[in-house]
């Protein structure tokens, strides 16, 4: 598959799924995945977007296929948008949709508020917006590894909805990931909170989640909470999609992945329109 040097220290993993009748020029969604998960983490949707649209999936800057990022690297939460921004400019895409789960979902907010020109819309799914659950720890990454922490949490990621054989899938492709990539942004985790920047995202905006108030993965996925930080985005609407798990785009895919379409169709009809 295609990897492209997209920064000095980075080879950037990504595939094209694309479906669409050959002599239209569909417009593009951009697939954004979660930490300690790699582009694999959309195979449910691909079948829901790729015959309507363009479908760029990548691995993200030290997952997947992409290159490992050191256990000391001085993470940014900007640098996985100029990522992104390298990608897409690379490959000819001047705008797209953009979807992203998880953390990714995080990263889509902050290049959002940074980098409006190339986005027709935003939709995040499962997406906190401040650190993530304090149980996270770089410390157990180091000592034990991706795989032991990924099953030990896995229970509040995917809930009861996901059947043990996918919950071990989900496992031995999320323990694929570096233990110096995941470790080192587990510290920079912590840290985190965009709050402050979602008022500047001027594109329409879905926010996805669950809802479910006592999933204790991460904070800020409840439905109050999440209505509070989605609210202050001007073009926003929220939906949920009732489950026990925090990762809506893995445990509900179809119902998901058919929501989002249709969110992304009312945006291209309102671009046709204009």
């Amino acid at each position: 598959m295609p990897v492209i040097q997209t920064a000095p220290d980075l080879q950037t993993w990504y595939h094209i799924d694309d479906f669409t009748d050959p002599w239209t020029k569909a417009p593009w969604v951009v697939l954004m995945h979660g930490v300690a998960e790699s582009s694999d983490a959309w195979y449910g949707w691909i079948p829901h977007l790729a015959r309507h649209y363009r479908v760029l999936r990548f691995d993200i800057r030290g997952f997947g296929r992409s290159s490992a990022m050191p256990r000391h690297y001085p993470w940014d939460l900007d640098q996985p948008g100029d990522d992104l921004l390298a990608l897409t400019q690379a490959l000819g895409i001047e705008s797209f949709h953009l979807v992203a789960a998880k953390v990714g979902g995080t990263m889509a907010l902050q290049f959002a508020s940074r980098q409006p020109k190339p986005l027709r819309s935003l939709s995040v799914l499962g997406t906190p917006v401040v650190a993530a659950n304090p149980d996270y720890s770089s410390r157990e990454i180091d000592e034990h590894g991706v795989g032991h922490w990924v099953r030990r949490t896995m229970k509040t990621r995917l809930g009861t909805v996901m059947p043990a054989e996918g919950q071990e899938w989900w496992a031995q492709m999320m323990e694929q990931t570096p233990v110096s990539t995941q470790a080192g942004f587990m510290d920079h985790l912590q840290q985190i909170d965009i709050r402050p920047v979602l008022p500047r995202i001027a594109c329409p905006t879905l926010v996805v989640i669950t809802g479910d108030p006592n999933n204790a993965a991460q904070n800020l996925t409840g439905l109050e909470s999440t209505r509070a930080w989605q609210s202050t985005i001007p073009q926003s609407e929220l939906l949920v999609i009732p489950n026990d798990s925090f990762h809506v785009a893995a445990t509900a895919p179809d119902e998901a992945a058919a929501a989002t379409r249709r969110f992304i169709d009312r945006q291209e009809a309102a671009l046709r329109d204009a």
